[in-house]
């Protein structure tokens, strides 16, 4: 089975008016300060607060790219119907650098990632971010300005082979040596509580609902048939043979519920070793989905940095 998921990625070169004051980890400021915006501009009912309730849900723009309700004739998929959301059609990747304070020396960039439908509405991320320039950010709402575009477009290609070509990869000799590289706070749950101690199980039960959720959603009218059984019980023959994974606790101030909230999620490396080979393609596609919640704030973030010994390429994204 082949999933193909179109995104497009448009990376922001950006340079600061004044100076600039910005948290540690960035991706909280930028994903509020673009849905402020976003919603002032194109929200018609101004008194309506919440977006579910409002009579033009369906035809919303804002509310199909950043509160992203399933309609009706859409609702949750069988076997999702436990998921607290759908998956936002968007990534956001901030500046990743730990440094807070930004002169008018200096310069930033962020991506965007729009996945599958959320392409066609480009030109209002690029109005949302221009609003954001000219109004300011961080303390004191200082202004920056846009010094440069660029926009990329590609397909990923999610290889979701059959249980035969399973039996074939699981059979074959040899294993493959895995390390991942958690670039920004990776929050997965299982079994109703977050997942301190990651095993490599945790991560494709993850990646398996949020690609098939992004694929139903904004991609195709149809789920893809997996069975996630098998997957899971293959994934769990997986051995995590090095943690340097660490916990990494952040605040955030949520305007919608008027209170500060911590988020804390697991950083750094972890290695695996087992017959890896059917879950590259899937993992190739976290890199650039990212994976686990809050990933339209730049959380999940992560990078295949090793692997060895690597026989064939299954890297799944294709320029178009």
């Amino acid at each position: 089975m082949l999933l193909n998921i179109p995104y497009k990625i448009i990376t922001f070169t950006c340079k600061p008016e004044d100076e600039l004051y910005l948290p540690v980890f960035k991706g909280s400021t930028f994903r509020g300060v673009l849905g402020r915006a976003l919603k002032q501009a194109l929200c018609t009912l101004k008194t309506q607060k919440d977006c579910l309730s409002c009579p033009l849900l369906r035809t919303c723009y804002y509310a199909y790219i950043f509160e992203t309700i399933p309609h009706r004739e859409r609702p949750l998929p069988f076997g999702y119907n436990k998921i607290p959301a759908v998956p936002h059609p968007f990534v956001l990747e901030p500046p990743l650098e730990e440094k807070r304070h930004f002169t008018t020396e200096d310069t930033f960039s962020l991506n965007l990632i729009l996945i599958g439908q959320a392409i066609q509405y480009e030109p209002l991320f690029l109005l949302a971010l221009n609003l954001v320039a000219s109004h300011g950010i961080g303390k004191g709402n200082k202004k920056f300005q846009i010094l440069h575009t660029s926009t990329q477009t590609f397909q990923l290609e999610i290889h979701l082979n059959s249980l035969d070509t399973y039996e074939k990869e699981f059979s074959s000799p040899g294993d493959l040596t895995l390390k991942l590289k958690i670039i920004t706070p990776l929050r997965l749950i299982f079994d109703g509580r977050l997942v301190r101690n990651l095993e490599f199980h945790h991560l494709i039960r993850a990646l398996l609902r949020r690609v098939s959720l992004l694929y139903y959603f904004h991609c195709e009218s149809s789920l893809p048939n997996v069975d996630a059984k098998r997957w899971l019980n293959l994934a769990e023959n997986i051995e995590k043979i090095e943690d340097q994974t660490r916990w990494f606790d952040w605040e955030r101030y949520s305007f919608r519920k008027e209170r500060r909230m911590t988020l804390g999620g697991l950083v750094g490396e972890v290695s695996f070793k087992g017959k890896l080979s059917p879950f590259l393609s899937l993992l190739r596609a976290g890199e650039v989905l990212h994976c686990g919640k809050n990933t339209s704030f730049g959380l999940g973030q992560f990078k295949i940095v090793e692997l060895s010994p690597l026989k064939r390429d299954y890297s799944p994204a294709k320029a178009l």
